[in-house]
């Protein structure tokens, strides 16, 4: 309706701009060829997977967790563990993320070395996390010290698929808001491994299942590298989510002017990122106040030629990560 006094004209920057999925599993399964297809519940499976396959047991293991993911995606490709090369899973995996790649865990039923190897191998030029489980010494011996994004779970029943459910347990919950460590896992046991043994498992950057204080939890929460895995994470989404909001400013605004007041658009947008990630429990603080900073050039101290290439360089930011405790050392004296 006109107004023959009043003219309003409504501008939209709403363009939609693809969002990393973080809470979207990828089940690879292996006992037949399968499209990517999406589940939201159990019974859904067994119109793909007999309820005595790998495919179906992993899977009930993930919907069987509380919280868990409202989605989770499966992705088939026919393989045999005993004479198949490892390889045929990395170009599946390779021809899947040209039309479906909007997945952020990686798990599978296959559990030989051979498979685990390759699969890790194949994340690490990824931004996403495979976990695995194993009862392979050989396995977390070879992989420790090799890999940010893969987190290897030993377990003398690893058919229990403790790995796959931890993923689908965290899948649902912001990154930022949990650590790996003292989860407990729906319908798994603990591993039947002694002190030198768990031990062990954590010399060489691995996980396991225990029952610690009558609780039944993950022991130790990093990846095959060393790192904790929430940190590995934290850094995922950052990434993600910096470069989705400074391209969403680019894409849904005319223009950008290379001034300072369009420098601080780009400025804006790249701290709305930190203060996300600050309430997420990512950033720590100090006083209620988040420990991370900004410096950008301004105008005048770019380059001309820098300028009339349409390129604002130099954005730095640096954080402090929030981390978290997990061990308590407590030292006390009792006198008369």
């Amino acid at each position: 309706m006109g107004n023959r006094y009043v003219d309003v004209t409504i501008t939209r920057q709403t363009k939609a701009v693809s969002e990393k999925g973080f809470g979207t599993p990828l089940v690879l399964a292996t006992s037949k060829n399968l499209p990517h297809k999406v589940y939201t519940e159990i019974d859904q499976v067994a119109s793909d997977f007999a309820t005595t396959t790998e495919e179906y047991k992993l899977l009930s293991r993930m919907f069987g967790q509380n919280p868990r993911p409202a989605e989770i995606a499966v992705f088939g490709v026919q393989y045999n563990g005993a004479n198949g090369d490892p390889d045929t899973l990395v170009s599946a995996l390779n021809d899947l993320i040209k039309t479906n790649n909007d997945f952020y865990y990686l798990v599978s039923v296959e559990q030989g070395d051979d498979e685990i190897a390759a699969l890790a191998q194949w994340v690490s030029t990824q931004e996403k996390i495979y976990a695995a489980s194993t009862s392979s010494e050989t396995l977390y011996t070879m992989l420790n010290g090799l890999y940010d994004n893969v987190f290897l779970l030993v377990h003398d029943q690893p058919r229990q698929y403790p790995a796959e459910g931890l993923v689908a347990l965290l899948a649902p919950q912001e990154i930022g808001s949990y650590t790996w460590t003292f989860k407990t896992i729906q319908g798994v046991s603990p591993a039947a491994y002694d002190d030198t043994k768990i031990n062990d498992i954590h010399e060489h950057n691995a996980c396991t299942y225990i029952k610690e204080g009558g609780v039944n939890i993950t022991s130790h929460g990093v990846a095959t590298s060393g790192e904790y895995i929430d940190v590995v994470q934290s850094t995922h989404f950052i990434k993600a989510r910096m470069t989705e909001a400074v391209f969403r400013l680019l894409a849904t605004n005319p223009k950008i002017p290379y001034t300072d007041a369009g420098i601080a658009m780009v400025v804006a947008a790249v701290d709305d990122v930190l203060k996300q990630a600050f309430k997420q429990g990512i950033i720590a603080d100090e006083n209620g106040e988040p420990l991370y900073t900004i410096t950008v050039p301004q105008r005048a101290e770019i380059p001309a030629n820098t300028r009339a290439q349409r390129v604002l360089p130099d954005i730095q930011w640096s954080a402090t990560i929030a981390g978290a405790i997990e061990k308590v050392e407590i030292r006390g004296t009792l006198m008369i």
